[in-house]
């Protein structure tokens, strides 16, 4: 809507008079005094639908009309399709100002500092929610549902304007300018809505990534909608995405806040970096195609960061521990591996331990884990609840990396019975398991040796039903196929048993001698402790 086709004052809702009249009687306001001013109105969407734009031009990055202006102040609205995001922008001459959501807004907010830009918060304003703006402000406001919702705009200034928000600053942070603006401050601005451009600051990693996701998806919808603009830029702004020169960026941002154990420093950071990331590989798990098996990208990324480092650290060492102690002999032992994930471990046992490759049979519920495990060692799936091959023959049950813990908690007592059952008379079992503390010692970050994996890792303490288990989200970054990709591997529970409780367990089941260790010093944990130093401990229990 132009100036000349503005509303005038009386055919304003009554919401918006009351507004228009606060602005009127106060030329001076805070930024918070505005915000109250305008939730007082009573603002509803139903106000505000004869300024609605949901058929903006696809070019325009959100719909913009402008309802009401007088000379310190101006009312607009903004209409906003599912994917509709603004660019990160200031306010121009605005001293005080407020936007009111009208549905699930995703809303940022950024510090410029010389010649640096970082992302301070990003977060989600619920419906009928008002945030404060002024000039100071940079921010980004977007659309990533799946519904369309209008906002309202109040900008303010004492001193008389023609144009409020003229002047404004939009961060292009792929070419590193300011783009000063008298209009729209769109994401993807074309050309001719420029008044001028300046040297910009440079972005953080997560800001600049999360620039780059929403710019590739503008352009995707315009060149999808014929745009030659957008299907020009869109190759560019993919290469920079996907780049692997991040590589050497993203290692070095989070090594700069974690601690020497993989502990992250900076949590606002943390949250930051996990939210942009998992918003990349939102955006390429839609070009790859919804995957059934959530283990699948993970299984292959999982030796990198998980099972190497854990055979190289403890597990080689316990297996070997194992046989010396109890005078086991896996040359001549029938083997049966449950939750063989890969079979990394599986593998060594064969070529260094000397178990027989027809008599290891690896067992995994997830088919990604299988598949990969099938090029190491013979694999089937199967769950131990069901698994009912070589039901009472099998000399070794062993069971690596906590899977234990990923059971059903209320039927752990059941999966340790049927373990036993599994077994000859005089067969054993030998697994690792973590304590409850085990938080403690978890990293956020996990590097692979060669640097091109990286996993990230937010652990939880959840209290459910009076049952205690740590939850983890996994944010996966790989660069093996010479790219960045990201995987989110979501969330993955595991239930965190006492001590005393998993060993009275073994002992009803087996009936035999049962034996805890530190996984890493190899140190027998006594009956009373309810930790041990790694916070890892290995379960040795002979069947009677």
């Amino acid at each position: 809507m132009t100036a000349t086709s503005v509303s005038p004052f009386d055919q304003l809702p009554t919401s918006l008079r009351h507004i228009a009249t606060t602005l009127r009687n106060s030329k001076q306001l805070k930024p918070m005094e505005l915000r109250r001013a305008v939730l007082a109105a009573g603002v509803r969407e139903e106000d505000l639908l004869s300024w609605a734009d949901f058929d903006h031009p696809v070019a325009d990055s959100y719909g913009r009309k402008l309802v009401y202006k007088e000379e310190h102040f101006e009312i607009m609205v903004m209409s906003w399709q599912p994917g509709d995001f603004s660019g990160l922008h200031d306010h121009g001459f605005t001293q005080y100002g407020t936007v009111q959501v009208f549905g699930a807004a995703e809303h940022a907010v950024f510090h410029v500092e010389e010649d640096t830009i970082r992302t301070l918060a990003r977060w989600m304003l619920k419906p009928g929610e008002a945030v404060s703006v002024s000039h100071s402000l940079v921010h980004q406001m977007g659309n990533p549902g799946d519904e369309r919702f209008l906002s309202l705009h109040v900008y303010g200034t004492p001193e008389p304007k023609p144009n409020i928000t003229g002047e404004a600053r939009v961060f292009d942070l792929h070419r590193q300018v300011i783009q000063r603006v008298d209009g729209g401050v769109f994401l993807a601005l074309p050309p001719a809505d420029v008044v001028r451009e300046e040297p910009g600051p440079e972005a953080d990693f997560p800001t600049q990534l999360r620039y780059l996701i929403e710019l590739q998806r503008r352009m995707q919808r315009m060149a999808d909608a014929g745009i030659a603009r957008g299907a020009e830029q869109l190759p560019a702004v993919m290469e920079a995405l996907q780049s692997p020169a991040h590589r050497e960026r993203i290692s070095f941002c989070l090594r700069e806040r974690t601690d020497a154990e993989g502990h992250s420093t900076d949590s606002v950071y943390w949250k930051i970096m996990n939210q942009e990331l998992r918003e990349m590989a939102r955006l390429q798990r839609g070009y790859a195609g919804q995957i059934e098996d959530a283990f699948h990208r993970y299984a292959e990324l999982y030796d990198a960061v998980i099972c190497r480092p854990c055979l190289d650290d403890f597990m080689a060492g316990y297996l070997r521990f194992f046989a010396d102690r109890y005078v086991f002999d896996y040359s001549d032992a029938k083997i049966l591996s449950v939750g063989c994930g890969t079979g990394l471990v599986e593998e060594y046992m064969i070529e260094a331990l000397g178990a027989p490759y027809d008599k290891l049979l690896g067992m995994d519920i997830s088919p990604a884990m299988v598949s990969e495990a099938g090029r190491r060692i013979r694999a089937e799936e199967g769950d131990i609840l069901t698994f009912e091959t070589g039901a009472g023959q099998w000399d070794l049950l062993f069971s690596g990396l906590n899977v234990f813990h990923y059971l059903d908690h209320r039927r752990f007592d059941e999966a340790v019975q049927r373990a036993a059952a599994l077994l000859r008379p005089g067969g054993w079992f030998v697994g690792d398991f973590i304590t409850p503390d085990h938080i403690r010692w978890y990293p956020n970050v996990l590097f692979s040796s060669d640097g091109n994996v990286i996993s990230l890792r937010t652990p939880h303490l959840v209290e459910e039903g009076g049952a205690l288990f740590q939850e983890s989200e996994i944010v996966n970054v790989s660069f093996q196929q010479g790219y960045m990709e990201v995987t989110d591997a979501g969330r993955h529970r595991r239930y965190l048993p006492a001590l005393h409780r998993v060993r009275r367990s073994f002992e009803k089941a087996f009936g035999g001698r049962v034996e805890l260790f530190d996984a890493l010093s190899l140190a027998p944990i006594p009956a009373d402790a309810d930790s041990c130093a790694s916070t890892r401990y290995v379960v040795v229990a002979h069947k009677g």
